[in-house]
């Protein structure tokens, strides 16, 4: 699999937008379907984590 280069808003709006499909797939009782969703979300939160992380200055090393 193939990952694309996004900015902090871009993903910001795909986990808003995959949160929202979540709760669609949780309130139809799809739970097989609304797991694999939780696994993405939870990649993409790993995917922000480390996009941010990579934003901050490097510490001074004096």
């Amino acid at each position: 699999m193939q990952r694309l280069l996004i900015d902090g808003s871009t993903l910001d709006l795909i986990v808003s937008d995959g949160n929202d499909f979540l709760n669609v797939l949780n309130a139809a009782g799809l739970l097989q379907s609304a797991n694999l969703m939780m696994a993405v979300l939870q990649q993409l939160e790993i995917d922000r984590s480390r996009l941010f992380a990579d934003d901050q200055p490097a510490a001074p090393t004096n």
